[in-house]
């Protein structure tokens, strides 16, 4: 292992909180995942297992939240301020977080604990790969997202037959804090590809007006630094659950 790799785990075992993380799951850049995610058992596995059995608990909403650079994701300032939120608002119970994540595509909450701590994968991101020296190539980006877009699809398609049916929104960066739209926004282009393979409509969050709001009055910073965990963008997510509790499952193909 050359010196350069050796940096790059050193980096990743960082990430980990009380764990540590696997080499063979530390992925840094778009050659290195897509060929995982054809050829890694512990990840190929695990997305046929989303694709094709996995169920959600009914009646609840589905909340895609991207997943965090520190492992367990329970543990980053980004879900901690996400729990809060949703405790603060008598809405635990009511959601159930499902993290939209490279290269696993979907990581329920249960599972949390179970085998998600160990791995790194900020390989599909063009700044992270030109600030660490590694090969961007674009190529290999859209056949990942392509990849993790269609097993997301096939969920998606056997949730919306469920007799347990569920509402679903995506939490996700939407655009930049110039409301712009980048190749490397993996998380909402894996949700939208897999919106429209599996034909199926669903909302995908915070709107423009939101994201304006918080860079209007907290700065580009706020939004660039916080996401989708700042809580400007928290308190629209807090009124957009409590109008779909209850109801029926918000999906149009």
């Amino acid at each position: 292992m050359n010196r350069h790799k050796q940096a790059l785990l050193a980096l990743s075992a960082r990430r980990g909180i009380g764990v540590d993380v696997k080499p063979s799951l530390c992925l840094y850049n778009p050659r290195e995942v897509f060929l995982a995610l054809q050829t890694n058992p512990t990840i190929t596995k695990w997305l046929r297992f989303i694709a094709t059995k996995y169920e959600p608990p009914g009646g609840k909403v589905v909340l895609f939240y991207p997943c965090s650079a520190l492992k367990p994701y329970d543990k980053s300032p980004s879900y901690r301020r996400l729990l809060r939120s949703l405790e603060q608002n008598q809405l635990r119970s009511k959601v159930h977080i499902i993290t939209i994540s490279e290269p696993f595509g979907l990581v329920p909450e249960e599972f949390y604990s179970n085998g998600f701590s160990w791995y790194d994968c900020p390989g599909l991101f063009k700044w992270w790969c030109l600030r660490h020296d590694e090969p961007y190539e674009e190529e290999y980006l859209e056949k990942s997202i392509e990849l993790l877009s269609s097993h997301i699809a096939a969920f998606l398609l056997r949730i919306v037959k469920s007799p347990l049916r569920n509402s679903v929104i995506g939490f996700v960066r939407t655009m930049t804090s110039s409301f712009e739209r980048r190749a490397d926004h993996t998380h909402y282009r894996m949700l939208k590809n897999a919106s429209k393979l599996a034909q199926l409509d669903f909302e995908i969050l915070p709107r423009k007006n939101v994201v304006r709001k918080i860079v209007l009055e907290r700065g580009r910073l706020a939004w660039d630094y916080y996401g989708v965990s700042h809580p400007m963008a928290l308190s629209s997510l807090k009124n957009r659950i409590r109008s779909l509790s209850g109801r029926t499952p918000v999906f149009s193909s």
